[in-house]
């Protein structure tokens, strides 16, 4: 089915009500940090639909599970002693990841949610993005949990036919690209000493994807909805909203991300943009630190989509380009 400008599905809007219910309650009882992690959790595993079999959504949360751990490993491969060998690393990572995703119908899925949360990682130390994966660990949990509440049902038979379209037909020249944009994303952020590096090689994996029509304008509307929740999150910031206000805020965002999972305005990255930086940003109270902040998230973002777009579109043509000149 393909995905219309605005979608939201009956199922969809069920499952994200459920799973909201938790981390709606946590953080209207005050732990937004730990209510808000638990509602990013929610999405790994929610972004995948309802399974046909329960056998299968328990490995929907099991592969929503590894964003958790991911966002461990990003954390560990940052805290590396040398910025080149924390790039090194990531490079490696990233390659490693796209040649073992490339083997199975479902790599390319399995690549969207490893990578970027890797990347997310890199963005805090060991100790938070433990918290944090503890957090988006039992989310996704949650979210398995709450699927079983529907009836097994048939296959789509065209299923296997749209995970085959996202995976890379050439992994390893789309795993050297992509472990060059984080590796880049890393280089960058920490040689210029830019504040909030991870979220440049955040952006760059986000936006980054194995079909140039998938990075091109694709990437730049990712680009922009994340834009745009950071400046929603600006604005509630400023607004100085209470535990209960912030909890419907929280919930009804989480609710419409995983609600229009299948749109095309990349209402998930508008979503996890604003839950991300909420995280980051709540409970400070000088105006002119949040201001700071939603600046450098604006402009890492910028930086980190310029990177994988370089990579990913840019390129690919140069070395199409070649190769064509080369046997002409």
């Amino acid at each position: 089915m393909t995905a219309r400008a605005i979608q939201f599905t009956r199922d969809d809007v069920r499952h994200a009500l459920l799973g909201v219910i938790p981390a709606f309650t946590l953080v209207a009882l005050g732990h937004l940090r730990v209510g808000t992690a638990f509602a990013i959790g929610l999405l790994p595993t929610s972004l995948m639909g309802i399974a046909p079999s329960r056998k299968l959504r328990i490995i929907y949360g099991a592969v929503g599970c590894l964003f958790g751990v991911g966002v461990l490993v990003g954390s560990a491969i940052i805290s590396v002693p040398s910025v080149a060998l924390a790039a090194v690393l990531l490079f490696a990572v990233s390659y490693a990841a796209t040649l073992i995703a490339s083997r199975r119908p479902a790599g390319g899925l399995l690549l969207s949610i490893i990578v970027p949360s890797i990347a997310v990682g890199t963005g805090y130390a060991t100790h938070e993005a433990f918290g944090l994966m503890v957090a988006f660990i039992a989310g996704s949990i949650w979210s398995s949990v709450v699927s079983m509440t529907w009836s097994e049902f048939p296959p789509d038979p065209q299923v296997r036919t749209r995970l085959q379209a996202l995976q890379p037909s050439n992994p390893h020249v789309y795993g050297v690209l992509l472990g060059l944009a984080a590796a880049t994303a890393i280089v960058i952020g920490h040689a210029f000493d830019i504040p909030y590096a991870g979220w440049i090689a955040t952006a760059a994996m986000l936006v980054t994807r194995p079909l140039q029509e998938m990075t091109g304008l694709r990437g730049i509307g990712r680009a922009g909805s994340t834009i745009l929740g950071t400046l929603l999150v600006v604005v509630t910031i400023h607004l100085g909203l209470g535990h209960l206000a912030t909890a419907f805020a929280v919930a009804v965002i989480t609710i419409i991300a995983i609600g229009g999972r299948t749109s095309r305005w990349y209402i998930t990255s508008f979503g996890t943009a604003f839950l991300i930086l909420t995280i980051e940003m709540y409970g400070i109270t000088n105006s002119a630190t949040v201001h700071d902040i939603g600046v450098w998230r604006i402009m890492n973002n910028v930086i980190g989509a310029a990177i994988a777009l370089f990579y990913c579109l840019l390129v690919p043509l140069l070395l199409a380009r070649w190769h064509k000149n080369r046997v002409a």
